[in-house]
């Protein structure tokens, strides 16, 4: 078996390395829920970790790296350390509680949704309009609006 270059770039890469992160908090990665962290050149990272986590503290992550890629290996554990940029912490806890607040209101909204006679109605529309030809939608969206105009039964 021959040694080449990729063998010890491969060696190299599977080598973990503990680093010190900072955990930024709760954040939103295209709709769903993650966790932001600072890596020790200030990068901010998202994965989707398990598990409890202080902002602000600093924690033991096992990562490779690959040039700007960086793997995150197992659930970080906690140094007992924490970040001394008070003001850094700040930003990243208020970051934290917006992400963490806007599933929440999220779900309100759609639930606010079903209740309001409006949003109903409209549905009701939109699935009688999927049942229509394409051609035919732009008379029947006339004939609604017709209607809604008159302001009568």
């Amino acid at each position: 078996m021959e040694n080449d270059g990729n063998s010890a770039a491969q060696a190299q890469q599977d080598e973990k390395t503990a680093e010190r992160w900072v955990f930024g908090g709760s954040h939103v990665d295209q709709g769903k829920p993650a966790h932001a962290w600072l890596d020790p050149n200030g990068a901010h990272r998202v994965y989707k970790t398990r598990g409890s986590y202080t902002v602000g503290a600093i924690y033991a992550a096992a990562v490779t790296r690959d040039g700007d890629r960086v793997t995150l290996y197992g659930t970080p554990k906690y140094l007992g350390d924490f970040c001394d940029d008070t003001a850094l912490v700040d930003q990243l806890a208020a970051r934290h509680r917006a992400a963490e607040a806007a599933p929440s209101l999220a779900a309100h909204e759609r639930a606010a949704k079903q209740k309001d006679p409006l949003e109903r109605a409209i549905d009701r529309l939109t699935e009688l309009a999927a049942h229509i030809a394409p051609a035919q939608r732009t008379g029947f969206a006339a004939y609604v609006l017709t209607r809604l105009m008159r302001g009568r039964r």
